[in-house]
């Protein structure tokens, strides 16, 4: 898991460091890390939401008090104290403005995650495979919505609803690991993924330029994709075979810390494109490196840093805070 996630936000971060300079200074990116970006546009959030719903179920193990405290915590807090640096950073000052603390930045993921655990206690009631029917009805509910925050609502929660039916399922979903649909997995999620480059760079129909990789009637596509993705990883790892390989720690160390990175690369990326504006600079060779490599120092400093409590108060409301002090935190994605 921390692999994988590790990666996913390493995409998250590469998206953004080219979105930003181009959102505050026009600056565009070369074809080919754009390329990527379309490439993995199907699969990188949808990832990170399945993800944290893998973790719902040890969640739902501690009593319900226990249990919303620590989104307030984990979630909530982080939310808020992000929602002004952010938008501090970005330029906003009047935090009587409702648009102020609404998710219209990045937040929007961490906003999505405490939304769904704020009803998953209830959802999680309906028993065994009959949860089956949680993701499946969000997935339909996302069709009709035009497309905006309740529409990626509905068609992120079927991902992270369905993290969790994977766990209920268990033993039963390894029966299907086989090499084989692995590698079907990852053809067909290559092959998708080679469509949309082509549509953006002119070379099918112009009709899939800009193509929505979100759309419901895909869904089986995206799902193959991550389902390959899991199942490769898991092969690589040991897991597959009950064993364990440490492959590639530091983006484990990335995945183990995911809400830090998550939180922390975007304000850092306005910052540095602002410093690079003012002096001038729109080189796109230059900002693209400076804002990636950046995000990723400045996260892990945090990292290190958060054995300090007023640091660590950036990210989890401190224990002494409120009557259920001694609430241990739990980790949101």
């Amino acid at each position: 898991m921390d692999l994988i996630r590790g990666g996913a936000i390493l995409l998250v971060v590469l998206l953004h460091a080219t979105a930003i300079p181009w959102m505050f200074a026009g600056i565009t990116s070369g074809h080919v890390v754009n390329d990527v970006n379309s490439f993995f546009a199907p699969y990188r959030m949808s990832l990170l939401f399945l993800l944290s719903g893998v973790l719902l179920t040890r969640s739902l193990a501690k009593p319900p008090g226990t249990y919303y405290w620590n989104k307030v915590r984990t979630l909530i807090w982080p939310y808020l104290v992000w929602m002004v640096i952010g938008m501090l950073t970005e330029g906003y000052t009047d935090l009587r403005d409702p648009f102020f603390w609404i998710p219209n930045n990045w937040l929007w993921f961490i906003f999505f995650l405490a939304a769904y655990y704020a009803v998953a206690p209830l959802l999680a009631r309906i028993p065994g495979t009959w949860f089956a029917v949680v993701p499946a009805a969000l997935w339909l509910a996302s069709w009709p919505i035009p497309d905006g925050d309740f529409s990626n609502l509905c068609y992120y929660g079927g991902f992270f609803f369905a993290g969790h039916l994977c766990v209920r399922l268990g033993s039963r979903l390894s029966r299907f690991e086989t090499r084989t649909l692995m590698w079907v997995c990852l053809a067909v999620a290559t092959g998708f993924g080679a469509f949309i480059i082509a549509g953006n760079r002119g070379y099918t129909n112009a009709m899939t330029a800009g193509f929505d990789a979100h759309r419901l009637e895909l869904l089986p596509v995206v799902i193959a994709g991550i389902a390959g993705t899991v199942m490769a990883v898991r092969r690589v790892t040991g897991a597959h075979e009950a064993q364990s390989h440490d492959r590639a720690k530091w983006l484990q160390y990335i995945g183990r810390n995911s809400v830090v990175f998550y939180l922390v690369h975007f304000p850092t990326q306005v910052w540095i494109t602002n410093i690079l504006i003012n002096l001038g600079v729109t080189n796109p060779n230059i900002s693209l490196p400076a804002c990636f490599f950046g995000a990723l120092a400045v996260a892990f400093l945090a990292c290190w840093l958060r054995r300090f409590r007023v640091v660590d108060a950036l990210f989890v409301l401190p224990r002494f805070a409120g009557r259920q002090a001694s609430v241990t935190p739990a980790s949101p994605a």
